[in-house]
């Protein structure tokens, strides 16, 4: 059995962003719900909690369901933190949007500016820094 693309580089997440406590959420779950869930308590940043799409494409196009649209704009709306985390397969770069602009990124694909862009060169400490600090409730 082939191994999916978002399922290597969940494990890539996951090995290399140890300091976030990634729940990974299976695909029984409700329509849109994302694929990764992060918590993380920082002693000088404080803690916090973000929801992660994770796509790959050989393209600039980011598919994305009406229900996954739906879920960040919504969770957006509210307050919540959620991302797109795009990986280019071939170059293996990721590029994060913000989840209140998924249906920004469902129109214009890879051409949307991306909130961080990381090369193929992955600096995953900062990586996950970025997300740290978008997320961190002050102490």
């Amino acid at each position: 059995m082939t191994t999916k693309p978002e399922t290597k580089f969940w494990k890539r997440i996951k090995i290399n962003a140890s300091n976030i406590h990634w729940t990974r959420i299976e695909a029984i779950t409700p329509v849109g719900i994302p694929d990764l869930n992060g918590l993380f308590n920082d002693p000088k940043k404080g803690c916090g909690e973000f929801w992660v799409e994770l796509k790959c494409t050989s393209t600039n196009t980011v598919k994305l369901s009406p229900g996954q649209i739906s879920w960040h704009m919504h969770r957006s709306k509210l307050g919540g933190k959620s991302f797109i985390m795009a990986e280019t397969l071939g170059r293996r770069d990721i590029s994060l949007y913000s989840g209140g602009r998924t249906l920004d990124l469902a129109t214009q694909g890879l051409n949307l500016e991306p909130c961080a862009f990381f090369s193929h060169e992955i600096d995953w400490p900062s990586l996950e820094s970025w997300l740290i600090n978008s997320c961190a409730l002050r102490l």
